[in-house]
């Protein structure tokens, strides 16, 4: 018995493609191979059934299977009365990539300017969450000043929300600030490139 899951390392949510054979002579190996799969932060041995597929006359089988996490696939035929059982197994690394977070703050004013920053790449977002009274006029303002000149910026008018600033006006160096109404609880978080992980 051949056994292969691939490719690896794979991004979460990509198609793994489980194939192998199961022969003992060139023509006549019609049968079933299981499936299983056991994550790699789970207890040892407790692998869950992922399914079957039928190999052809010689023995070649295929299985697509949606990437989640890291772990090892495991190929099972059973065995007959002619033949006896086998199993193979291969472990995938999946990876996940996120956004980068460089920067965060978070506070309780009407208006607020963040230290001076360096966008360590081309492209930022920054992302604020926001919740306001609900009397009054409530009302925020986030935005991005570059050294040297150049802005932009986004707004809100309602008592809670979220926003998104997404650019590089005016160049990689300078500060965001933030204007509310008064007593707005608000966090800007802001990210700059890609990380990958194994999930």
């Amino acid at each position: 018995m051949s056994f292969d899951a691939g490719p690896e390392p794979v991004v979460k949510g990509a198609t793994i493609t489980l194939t192998g054979r199961v022969w003992r002579t060139a023509r006549g190996n019609q049968t079933t191979v299981d499936f299983y799969f056991h994550p790699a932060t789970a207890p040892a041995n407790s692998y869950t059934y992922q399914g079957s597929a039928t190999t052809t006359d010689a023995g070649d089988f295929r299985r697509r299977v949606v990437a989640q996490t890291t772990g090892t696939w495991k190929a099972v035929f059973a065995g007959s009365a002619s033949r006896r059982n086998a199993a193979r197994l291969d472990t995938v690394q999946v990876f996940q990539r996120r956004s980068r977070e460089i920067a965060g703050w978070s506070a309780q004013t009407p208006s607020w300017q963040s230290p001076a920053l360096r966008i360590p790449t081309p492209e930022y977002k920054a992302v604020v969450n926001w919740t306001c009274p609900a009397t009054g006029s409530p009302f925020i303002h986030l935005s991005w000043t570059a050294r040297g000149g150049g802005s932009e910026y986004v707004h809100g008018a309602q008592p809670a929300g979220a926003l998104t600033l997404a650019g590089h006006a005016g160049g990689r160096r300078g500060s965001f600030r933030v204007t509310t109404s008064a007593d707005c609880t608000w966090r800007v978080r802001v990210f700059s490139g890609i990380t990958v992980f194994q999930v």
